[in-house]
């Protein structure tokens, strides 16, 4: 099977398992919401945060690490794993150690158990077979989807079951176990690796691994400090609308972008000896990620309102310019990830140290200077700045590995996605069905949307963006994609 195929597989495969994944967990919450409190979600909300947090702790780069490598083997897979286990244990024991301090800030002593429970979740999941590692490389991620669809159903059924029966918020942190002990489970029944404890190559793996832990913790901060601020002066209310109106406006990134995404650091990393080669690969990479991330971003700061009265309710309603301003966060995660794949691919990892540190600093120095009087300024300042930093991050990063030129080239044969964008959110504005039915009005206002943005790509398209040696390679994708599609109908 060629890498092209095997890389579309895979892409459609890890996008399927997110959405099939995103979709128990919706119906899940839809059930969950009606039998649990508004507190008991916010509850879980800072427990959230504390375990989110836990995990940049411990995030050494291990699944990239073993990606980016040229050829990997037991003794290799199992250095990253006990390197996982030996730092995740640590940081759990820490955690446990300070998580009074933490409930006593919060004046909810509920949140010591809860953090107990995590952190000891914490530690299991490292004991998951490393071996999975092995699939990852041979793009095989039929039976990683299995499994995680499999364990998602699972911690869904239990924690529904708990909250219809004792209406308690450790339905919400149950189903989260649940769902670790069956990932962990369905890992020895996918693949025959059994690992053992070596660090036999630890060196080469920290050289690689020391930078990202820093840089992790940056990151964290950088995305999530807002909410900590949020809720640190507005209150509950305010901290639950921020907090879910974020969640929803990321959950493109997280379930569609980056699992479809992912296999792209393979393909790159094919061809980071050849300039030219990765040159071509990258531009291709970027106008694939951008034809995804754009129009989600501009339907659904378009459609904001719509979109939150389906969801969420009309009580909901007044919050989604809120909603509608995380939405253009989507492009900025694109292009953040993508930046940091060359930077993976060429061992660069202390830059993406550096680039936390500057945008942390841009972003949280100029939030805290406009103060939290206003809600929205704050969130619209937020992911302004973050956009321009990510836009000036991958212009350096496009320059300084493809060459000045062809950043100029990426910029401007990236244009055409963007103006589509733009000519189908203005128009699905004037022209969009305003039906009694508001999950209907919200269907039609997207077949809407998606016609205006593929008529207007494709005139662009067939005026002047094929000729085009990056805009070609798509179109003959697409077309060898509905062939293949129309051959397994027939």
């Amino acid at each position: 099977m060629s890498n092209v195929k095997k890389g579309l597989i895979s892409s459609i495969l890890l996008v399927a398992e997110s959405l099939a994944k995103k979709l128990i967990g919706v119906v899940s919450t839809l059930i969950l919401a009606r039998v649990l409190v508004p507190e008991d979600f916010g509850l879980v909300a800072i427990a959230t945060l504390f375990m989110g947090f836990l995990d940049v702790l411990a995030n050494t780069g291990t699944t990239q690490y073993l990606l980016r490598s040229d050829t990997i083997d037991s003794d290799t897979v199992n250095t990253s794993w006990t390197i996982d286990l030996i730092l995740r244990t640590f940081i759990a024991l820490v955690m446990i150690a300070v998580a009074p301090f933490v409930s006593d800030y919060y004046e909810d002593s509920r949140l010591t158990a809860i953090f107990y429970v995590f952190a000891a979740l914490m530690i299991f999941r490292c004991l998951g077979n490393p071996g999975v590692a092995f699939l990852r490389r041979e793009q095989n991620y039929a039976p990683l989807v299995k499994v995680s669809i499999i364990a998602k159903f699972l911690s869904v059924s239990i924690a529904v079951s708990i909250a219809l029966i004792f209406e308690s918020y450790w339905a919400l942190i149950l189903g989260q176990c649940a769902n670790g002990i069956t990932m962990v489970a369905g890992s020895y029944f996918i693949h025959p690796h059994k690992p053992k404890l070596t660090l036999i190559n630890a060196k080469e793996q920290w050289h690689f691994s020391g930078w990202l832990i820093p840089q992790s913790i940056l990151g964290y901060f950088r995305t999530q400090l807002d909410t900590i601020m949020v809720s640190s002066t507005f209150g509950k209310a305010s901290l639950g609308s921020y907090h879910i109106l974020k969640y929803l406006a990321f959950i493109p990134s997280s379930e569609i972008l980056l699992p479809a995404t992912q296999p792209l650091l393979v393909e790159l990393n094919k061809t980071k000896n050849d300039a030219t080669l990765f040159a071509r690969q990258f531009n291709i990479s970027f106008i694939g990620t951008m034809l995804l991330a754009l129009p989600i971003s501009g339907f659904m700061a378009s459609q904001h309102q719509l979109i939150i009265y389906v969801f969420l309710g009309p009580n909901w309603v007044e919050y989604s310019e809120l909603f509608a301003c995380f939405s253009l966060l989507i492009p900025a995660f694109a292009i953040l990830n993508q930046a940091r794949r060359v930077l993976v691919v060429f061992g660069k990892t202390k830059h993406m140290l550096y680039y936390e540190v500057v945008s942390f600093l841009t972003i949280y120095g100029s939030l805290f200077l406009i103060g939290l009087e206003d809600l929205f300024l704050f969130g619209a300042m937020r992911v302004g700045l973050e956009n321009a930093i990510c836009l000036i991050f991958l212009i350096y990063i496009t320059s300084s590995y493809t060459g000045l030129r062809n950043c100029l080239r990426l910029l401007t044969i990236s244009l055409p996605a963007l103006i589509a964008v733009v000519v189908a959110s203005s128009v699905v504005n004037m022209v969009s069905l305003d039906t009694h039915y508001k999950v209907l009005n919200l269907i039609l206002n997207g077949f809407i949307f998606m016609s205006l943005f593929v008529l207007t790509l494709s005139i662009i398209h067939y005026s002047a963006a094929r000729k085009t040696e990056e805009w070609g390679y798509i179109e003959g994708l697409i077309t060898k994609g509905i062939s293949l599609l129309k051959s397994k109908i027939a």
